[in-house]
């Protein structure tokens, strides 16, 4: 009866492993069961079966985190976007390397495992920021274009920052610039065309005691859930012209965002012919610039305040005299 006992607990581990579980880097997929922390819905994908999300795996060991993805994909991108909960990006399309129209709310990926056409030597994993940089890992990718894939990568965890939480969300997107045709955890934004907005994400938690060392014993799946986050971005806090009315210059124009984005004063007529931009394209969440008015014929202006995130617009007078 002992020996029956250990022999099918030992048959329990080797199904369904808890962490710590190292998961060999070689293209198959052994990872278990309990590590399958998304399942997407079979055929939901935009993009034919050709291009179709299956199942996202996680496990980990003490020093190093295990990201498996099974898929098909036919000439277009696999992204996967991790947050580390310690700041990144909420918007892809201004990324140097592998940029997508693919905005976030409620999560901030600071991590991205990216490749084209099953090809992992055109991508690989990037840190996000206004510059991107490679960090360190081994991967294999293992099928061909159209047919289903495996992807599996292992990153250390010292290069990511030792988080406590990780959420994720994987994409099958176009080319630079491009939308997406499908995501897991499934959001209602990506519709195969235009920009798509992704609040919902995939949160797993490693370090529940929050000891700095990742949690043993523990099945993937039982701490993972999924968040879905309230549609926001960064909107306008302060923003003022000093003085407002002016002979010379220089005019200071101050701006407050209640996050950071990119950041666009234009200048306009009083009759609304658009003249030039003093502000274009700045990745800010506040600024006092110091505005040269020397080139103004005297008369009324207006300038209109808007981001990318295209969070409405704000217009102030300035006349010069």
């Amino acid at each position: 009866m002992r020996k029956f006992l250990v022999l099918s607990s030992l048959f329990t581990l080797l199904l369904f492993p808890e962490t710590f579980h190292s998961v060999q880097i070689d293209g198959e997929n052994d990872f278990s069961p309990d590590e399958a922390v998304v399942i997407d819905d079979a055929n939901d994908s935009y993009w034919s079966s050709q291009n179709e999300l299956d199942t996202l795996f996680l496990t980990w060991n003490a020093e190093t985190l295990f990201i498996g993805c099974s898929y098909t994909l036919n000439n277009n991108a696999l992204l996967i976007f991790l947050d580390t909960e310690t700041g990144g990006i909420d918007n892809a399309n201004g990324l140097d390397w592998y940029p997508r129209d693919v905005r976030f709310s409620g999560a901030k990926p600071d991590f991205l495992v990216a490749l084209w056409n099953c090809d992992l030597s055109l991508g690989g994993v990037r840190k996000l920021g206004e510059n991107t940089s490679p960090v360190s890992y081994r991967g294999v990718n293992s099928g061909s274009p159209g047919e289903k894939n495996f992807l599996e990568v292992a990153i250390p965890f010292e290069l990511l920052g030792n988080p406590q939480k990780i959420s994720l969300t994987a994409l099958i997107c176009g080319g630079d610039y491009a939308g997406a045709g499908d995501v897991m955890p499934d959001d209602p934004s990506v519709r195969g065309s235009g920009s798509a907005i992704i609040n919902i994400f995939r949160e797993i938690t490693i370090d529940g005691d929050g000891d700095g060392v990742p949690d043993s014993l523990i099945a993937p799946v039982d701490v993972s859930k999924t968040e879905e986050y309230k549609v926001s971005f960064p909107e306008f806090k302060s923003v003022y012209i000093r003085p407002d009315i002016a002979q010379t210059g220089p005019v200071t124009i101050h701006v407050e965002l209640t996050d950071t984005a990119t950041l666009t004063v234009a200048l306009f007529t009083e009759e609304g012919r658009f003249l030039k931009n003093v502000i274009e394209g700045l990745r800010t969440d506040f600024i006092e610039y110091s505005w040269d008015i020397h080139d103004l014929d005297k008369g009324i202006y207006i300038l209109k305040f808007y981001t990318s995130e295209n969070r409405g617009m704000l217009k102030k007078a300035f006349v010069r005299y």
